[in-house]
């Protein structure tokens, strides 16, 4: 299911919306042949639901639909360089409202290498977005702020997202001259798709890493990110 929806984001066009049958069941051809009757007409709602929901992140208000194609890069690869660290320095990030789990002690050292799910602008902002379809429960309760933030904890995205967000960095810091964190990155959406209906915020998880913990995990595990953010 995580790859069959994972395949359907990649390939739409949040903006228009007259391929996405066609998207849908390529899809389904692809992941999951013999159900294309089956589900075609609730993975169309299910798009129309999540394209439609008021995402409010980094100040700003606005629906997927009102991004194009122009303004995203999916399947986002980075690799950079990791500086030997021990693995519990991270650990010293932690905090209870943003825990970094590191559930081993080991040193570590190479390339850092991942994909984030979508990267894109938005008003002069960048966004990183992740597609999640963990199964919460059968209700939009179960997809309410509590029990995202819950899910984000038990899975470890936490620390997954402030990794990707250091990658991220990277990048815009060698594409924009006088790159600002505090201007120019918008933040991370996590979707939890399965709970996102229009008019609601269930299945929504935001967060603008705070950058002085962005820059003490840079400098833990790799070069100085940037001189001044």
């Amino acid at each position: 299911t995580g790859n069959l929806l994972h395949y359907i984001f990649e390939h739409i066009n949040f903006a228009d919306s007259s391929q996405w049958q066609v998207n849908i069941t390529n899809g389904l051809k692809r992941l999951s042949p013999g159900n294309t009757k089956l589900y075609s007409e609730k993975l169309l709602e299910l798009i129309q639901e999540v394209v439609s929901t008021i995402l409010t992140c980094g100040g700003q208000s606005f629906a997927l639909h009102q991004i194009k194609n122009d303004q995203c890069l999916n399947e986002f690869e980075f690799n950079f360089p990791v500086q030997s660290f021990q693995t519990q320095q991270i650990s010293g990030l932690s905090t209870a409202r943003i825990p970094l789990q590191v559930k081993s002690s080991q040193e570590l050292e190479g390339m850092m290498n991942g994909k984030i799910d979508l990267f894109f602008e938005n008003n002069g902002k960048y966004f990183i977005l992740d597609w999640k379809s963990n199964y919460l429960g059968d209700t939009l309760a179960d997809y309410d702020a509590a029990s995202v933030w819950q899910a984000m904890t038990d899975n470890n995205y936490h620390l997954q997202y402030h990794i990707y967000t250091v990658a991220i960095c990277k990048y815009l810091a060698i594409r924009i001259p006088d790159f600002s964190y505090d201007l120019h990155f918008g933040g991370v959406i996590y979707l939890f798709v399965r709970g996102m209906r229009k008019g609601t915020t269930t299945g929504v998880f935001f967060s603008k890493p705070e950058k002085a913990v962005i820059e003490a995990l840079s400098n833990i595990i790799t070069a100085p990110l940037y001189a001044d953010l």
